[in-house]
This record gives C-alpha cells, sequence and structure tokens, in this order.
C-alpha cells in the first residue's frame, strides 16, 4: 500500500542511445526535469516477447524463451513554460524544433514510488518518443501527450534524479494560452483542437534481446478543430480551396499556425506548413437552443511541423 504524493517522475536527456545523460553545467551531476503539473502516467510496461517451446510428446508448452526486449511509457501532463521546451527536446530530433533524418532523440524516464517497506525506482533507458499531441478544450488545462518505447530498464532502492526542475506556480497553459491559425485567419470561437504526431521514431536490432540504436520512422501529423459555426471558410477548403462552392478535383494546401503563450510570453509556435482537410462535418445543426452548431476538421498535415 502507497499513500498520496508518494509517487516521483522526471526525465533526462540521453548524450546519444542509451548514453550518459546531459550535464549542460558541467557540474558533474545531470540535469533533470518534471513533465508538468497534474501528470498521469496511461503506461509503463516492461514487455519480454515470450516465445513459448513445444515437445512432440507434450501436451502443453515446455518452455518460454525472452527473445525482443521493449518497454511502453505514456504520460498526460500539462503544458508549463518552466519544462515544456525541454519537452520537446526529447520528440523533435531537430533540437527540439522539428524533424530531420538520421538518429531518433532519445531520453531516460526515471518513475519512482514510495512504499511502506522502502523505496522503489524503475529507470527506463533508451526513450525514444513515438506518438505526440497537445490537446485543447475551451474550459480547460492545455494538456499534452507522449507516448514513448524504451530499450532496457533497470531498478534502484533509492531516487536517482537529486535536483529536478520543477514546474512553478503561474507557468502552466490554461485554455486562453492556445491560439489557432488556419490560412491566415484565427479561430475565435473554437471549442476543442488537436495537433498529433504518430510513427516518430523506431528502434534498430541485432542479435541481442535489447536495441542498438534508434532512428526517425516516418511522422504522419494531423490537426482536429471542432469551432462554433462562424462561416463557410473551412467548409470551402473542404471543397477544394477557399471561396470554392462545390467539390474540386484537386485540393489546395493552407498554412497554420499554432501559438502557445503564457503570462503574455509566447512559449512555442507549430508551424504547419500544409493544412489540407480530411473529414469535415457539421454537429448539432439542429438542437434545443443550448448548443452552438459547430463544424469539425480533420486536417492532414503535410511539408514538415517546425517549432520556434
Amino acid at each position: 500500500m502507497t499513500g498520496g504524493g508518494a509517487a516521483s517522475l522526471a526525465f533526462g536527456k540521453e548524450q546519444s542511445f542509451k548514453g550518459s545523460l546531459v550535464d549542460s553545467d558541467s557540474d558533474g551531476t545531470p540535469e533533470y526535469w518534471a513533465f508538468g503539473r497534474n501528470p498521469t502516467v496511461t503506461e509503463l510496461d516492461l514487455d519480454r516477447a515470450l516465445e513459448r517451446l513445444t515437445e512432440g510428446d507434450q501436451a502443453e508448452s515446455v518452455e518460454s524463451l525472452a527473445t525482443n526486449l521493449e518497454g511502453a511509457f505514456a504520460v498526460e501532463t500539462v503544458i508549463s513554460s518552466d519544462v515544456h521546451g525541454d519537452v520537446e527536446d526529447i520528440v523533435f530530433n531537430d533540437a527540439g524544433t522539428g524533424f530531420k533524418a538520421g538518429r531518433a532523440v532519445s531520453s531516460r524516464v526515471f518513475a519512482g514510488i514510495d512504499y511502506l517497506d522502502g523505496t522503489c525506482e524503475r529507470e527506463l533507458i533508451g526513450c525514444i518518443p513515438l506518438e505526440y499531441s497537445i490537446s485543447y478544450t475551451q474550459d480547460g488545462t492545455l494538456t499534452y501527450s507522449l507516448s514513448m518505447g524504451y530499450a532496457d530498464e533497470k531498478t534502484a532502492t533509492s531516487l536517482t534524479p537529486s535536483s529536478v526542475n520543477q514546474v512553478s506556480d503561474g507557468t502552466s497553459a490554461a485554455a486562453h494560452s492556445f491560439q489557432l491559425d488556419v490560412d491566415g485567419t484565427t479561430v475565435t470561437k473554437l471549442q476543442e483542437a488537436e495537433l498529433s504526431i504518430t510513427n516518430i521514431s523506431r528502434f534498430q536490432r541485432g542479435p541481442s534481446p535489447i536495441a542498438v540504436d534508434a532512428v526517425l520512422a516516418r511522422p504522419e501529423t494531423e490537426l482536429t478543430a471542432d469551432a462554433i459555426f462562424s462561416g463557410p471558410s473551412r467548409l470551402e477548403l473542404a471543397y477544394g480551396s477557399s471561396g470554392s462552392t462545390s467539390t474540386q478535383d484537386r485540393m489546395s494546401s493552407v498554412a497554420g499556425t499554432i501559438t502557445i503563450t503564457i503570462d503574455g510570453t509566447a512559449l512555442s509556435t507549430y508551424n504547419l506548413a500544409k493544412l489540407k482537410p480530411d473529414t469535415y462535418s457539421w454537429n448539432d445543426l439542429i438542437s434545443d437552443g443550448d448548443t452552438d452548431m459547430t463544424d469539425s476538421t480533420t486536417f492532414n498535415v503535410d511539408g514538415g511541423v517546425t517549432i520556434s
């Protein structure tokens, strides 16, 4: 049995895959960061990929053999200006500004728990990003989720991070920290939105059950937006281009941006080079008068995502 406040969670940046951690101030101690406030660990699983072995004269398997080792870690939390730039560093392999071909960025996650008879910490080694998303709801906080695979892990009976860069008061993002612009126009009556990136990176393997390297896969980015209907601009884009009044054989792309601003200071701007509607829908066209009609658009994002 454990009690409230008994868990710890932090990450460090690896200098190379499964290598030593970054010590940017050269004081002999690596830097560690919190993920954000209100963290929820939605997955922390170790998979040994056991393969059953059989004998011809036995009705059931006689042995299980460990094959490739792979772990899964996922967290959801509130965006904070104190740490989110460092989170972007462990997602985007071009120094936190976008993606480039080549080796994936990697990190280590330290997850600990104080239980009645001691402390147990799991150190997740060679963590690489698999999926990343930013989620906005009109009446909530601005959150992100990060799913990672990890190559190996080890355990300790004490907490490794001696000093963690934590989130300070007044640096977490509320809904009003978020702004979406499509084709140069701000979506002012935005109700929900999500920017999601999947298939970010993958492991490379050899004879060892533990991955030996990690590379960028083929990131795919999607933007969903639901807003109170205030005109046919997004319907026109779904037809083919701005100003279209009927469906076209070919569709044009438009640019978009997501800007995150906390306490008057811009934290990150996600530049979305090419937006093209994949699906478009009207919701609550006829209602009881208490609900506004909204339109929902799912955009493919092409041409690369850059962060400034």
